[in-house]
């Protein structure tokens, strides 16, 4: 069963919303609210899978609310709803986890792309990549980083290997990752589950990850710890300050 939450405070939207996302996602359990402060009422007694959030709501907006949510130590797939241009909310609302952007006018097409989208990342536990000799599979939890390399290509760091010239975009892969993965800038994203320490500078953090039994190091930005669920907060219980 899929525990999904839509927020609108436009009821006609919500209820159109509402009405898709249960029929492109057999097995569901839609609820819906009004506006950001009763999400957060339900937040604090229930779990869900996926979220739909409008981003203008009067009082709270969405990525505000997204921030409420991930300090309650709740992790789960989003969706964000907007009448306007993406990219005004992109870097933030990829830092926070969200799935991709919906704009408005909402119809069945945008809902069904949306529900593939996260059916496809809730069922596949091995990421394909392409690289220069065809298709190399590898799973999932081995994928510690993936760096931005120029013209096309990324740098793909597992626990044993790093693949060099995989021919894919950071924002095609990251839509294909688990919750657990966040861009800690722009051109970078990471596992957060294979951080095993930081430091946290004047202007930056730096995250450290394992690859080929060797340490490697990252830098974050300022502000990336803020958009980081409570759940991983364990690996920065000490604050090493420079």
């Amino acid at each position: 069963m899929h525990r999904i939450l839509i927020v609108d405070d436009e009821r006609p939207a919500r209820d159109l919303l509402a009405e898709l996302v249960a029929f492109y996602i057999p097995d569901s359990d839609v609820n819906t609210a009004e506006n950001a402060y009763k999400a957060l009422d339900l937040f604090r007694t229930e779990d869900y899978d996926l979220l739909f959030v409008d981003i203008s709501m009067p009082g709270l907006n969405g990525l505000e609310l997204l921030e409420k949510i991930h300090r309650m130590g709740k992790q789960l797939y989003t969706f964000v709803i907007t009448a306007h241009q993406k990219y005004e909310y992109a870097l933030k609302g990829l830092r926070m986890g969200i799935l991709d952007y919906i704009e408005k006018p909402l119809h069945k097409d945008k809902i069904c792309k949306a529900a593939k989208l996260y059916l496809g990342k809730i069922k596949s536990n091995m990421l394909d990549l392409r690289v220069y000799t065809g298709i190399r599979r590898v799973p999932v939890e081995s994928v510690i980083a993936i760096e931005a390399a120029g013209r096309g290509k990324v740098k793909v760091y597992t626990g044993d290997s790093i693949l060099t010239d995989v021919s894919d975009s950071l924002l095609q892969l990251y839509k294909r990752l688990p919750a657990n993965f966040r861009y800690i800038r722009r051109d970078c994203i990471i596992n957060l589950q294979g951080i095993t320490r930081y430091n946290l500078k004047m202007q930056a953090m730096e995250v450290f990850v394992v690859c080929r039994n060797e340490e490697l190091m990252f830098k974050t930005t300022r502000s990336f710890r803020r958009t980081l669920p409570e759940q991983f907060n364990f690996l920065f219980a000490e604050i090493d300050e420079e």
